[in-house]
């Protein structure tokens, strides 16, 4: 089970985690065009209060069930 970080643990993870994702990043030249792109893509609407959903949606929009 994951637990979320919260105050300093938060700040010395996301420190701690830095520099790999600062080199994975740099390694890839297309990262901040994505970020960008998956930032604009628009949101799914919300569902109802109380409605359940028949099927859960993937996380990717070309994925086949």
């Amino acid at each position: 089970m994951t637990s979320l970080l919260h105050g300093r643990d938060l700040v010395r993870a996301f420190d701690h985690a830095a520099p790999a994702y600062d080199l994975l990043t740099a390694l890839n030249p297309g990262h901040p065009g994505a970020l960008r792109r998956s930032a604009r893509r628009p949101r799914p609407a919300a569902a109802p209060a109380g409605a359940a959903a028949a099927r859960p949606r993937s996380a990717h929009p070309e994925a086949h069930a």
